[in-house]
């Protein structure tokens, strides 16, 4: 069960707001906010006499948190800006594809999951194989069927951000394995509220944003790479960081051959990174893995459970399948275009929070919600629904 009372003291300061909007941006804890607020202090104190050794030490705390919440090795983690440069550094960096050759994507997934490999696409000569989804659907036994001997990579999301599907990422992943296709996920909508195993799911590549579930700030996602492809990933861009060694003046550069790369995930780190939002990520982390990651799945996904069955009777569509094995705590329901006002007007008096366009309702279920929270959004969608001419 999660420490109710912990969880008052980090998030207390939401009072009667219902927050269902995690999958726009999460709402951090009082430990994040503290650290963001006491960086800069923290940062001139020593007059800079100790900035890089601080500045290392608060990534490897991330690096740390972020590995044990994966189940991975610090090593395999590194940090890059944001999830769509992530996803752009594998596609244009990952040798094994080019002419003759096909990477598989999802039609459904957000527009900065899709348009990195149709760049890369057009850039590099390598095919693409979309699936095309049906009410975001995406069995793992169809995308399977697209792979062929010249697949060689499969990208996806864990979870479908505008439809909340959660992918079967364990037989996706055993099979890209036994078939040697790089196996590329996108986290961001799930982690933090969801677990992962990227071993047991045979996962070569997940970048994470740190500003929805993992409860940091804008400016820094981690990127897991599994050792067996990083050697595999030419990286786009390439600093002091990234390189095996290099010189400092007052000597010069004399090797302009090429660069040299490690041959660990660092081969990604190309230049100064935004280690406030890096640190606010092991931080937001740190209280994930305080409160646990099994708990917190547990407990989204009772939230989940409970809120399908207080909109069976409404009349509305619910559109994220109702599979036990994909539910994923964000829950998408499309209701007629006509009454969107009269849904934003009284969400307002509800003070709920949620993902809200012309006839598309997206909630998501975080570790701070609560049944009472759902209950209050399951008054509104009555009240917008159920009630008088709309009965």
């Amino acid at each position: 069960m999660l420490d109710k009372n912990l969880i008052q003291k980090e998030f207390g300061y939401m009072g009667d707001h219902v927050y269902l909007n995690s999958s726009l941006v999460g709402m951090p804890p009082e430990r994040v906010k503290d650290a963001c607020r006491r960086f800069m202090d923290d940062y001139v104190a020593s007059y800079n006499e100790s900035i890089k050794a601080d500045l290392l030490a608060k990534r490897q705390m991330t690096k740390q948190n972020v590995a044990q919440m994966i189940h991975a090795k610090p090593e395999e983690i590194t940090f890059e800006k944001n999830v769509t440069e992530s996803l752009s550094t594998f596609a244009m960096g990952y040798a094994p594809l080019g002419p003759g050759t096909n990477a598989i994507i999802v039609d459904s997934d957000f527009p900065n999951t899709i348009y990195p490999w149709i760049n890369a696409h057009k850039q590099r000569g390598f095919d693409l194989k979309v699936y095309k989804t049906t009410r975001g659907q995406i069995p793992a036994g169809d995308l399977i069927a697209m792979m062929d001997e010249n697949t060689r990579v499969l990208a996806l999301s864990m979870v479908q951000s505008g439809w909340g599907y959660y992918a079967d990422l364990k037989a996706l992943g055993q099979e890209c394995r036994k078939r040697g296709i790089a196996f590329v996920v996108d986290g961001f909508q799930g982690l933090g509220r969801l677990g992962i195993d990227v071993q047991e799911c045979c996962i070569d590549y997940l970048p994470c944003g740190g500003f929805k579930a993992l409860m940091g700030t804008w400016g820094a996602a981690f990127v897991y790479c599994n050792p067996r492809i990083i050697q595999d990933i030419y990286p786009p861009t390439a600093g002091y960081q990234s390189a095996v060694s290099h010189v400092l003046a007052p000597d010069v550069t004399t090797d302009f051959s090429e660069v040299h790369f490690l041959d660990t995930a660092q081969r990604l780190e190309a230049g100064s990174q935004c280690t406030y939002a890096i640190e606010s990520i092991g931080i937001g982390v740190g209280l994930i893995l305080e409160l646990g990651m099994e708990e917190i799945e547990k407990h989204v996904l009772e939230l989940d459970r409970y809120t399908r069955q207080g909109l069976k009777d409404m009349p509305v569509d619910v559109i994220t399948p109702d599979d036990p094995a994909r539910l994923s705590g964000l829950i998408a329901i499309l209701y007629p275009k006509s009454m969107t006002a009269k849904v934003r007007e009284t969400f307002a008096k509800y003070n709920i929070h949620a993902t809200l366009r012309d006839g598309y309702i997206r909630i998501t279920i975080a570790l701070f919600n609560t049944k009472e929270n759902m209950d209050v959004f399951l008054e509104a969608m009555r009240e917008i629904f159920c009630k008088g001419e709309n009965k």
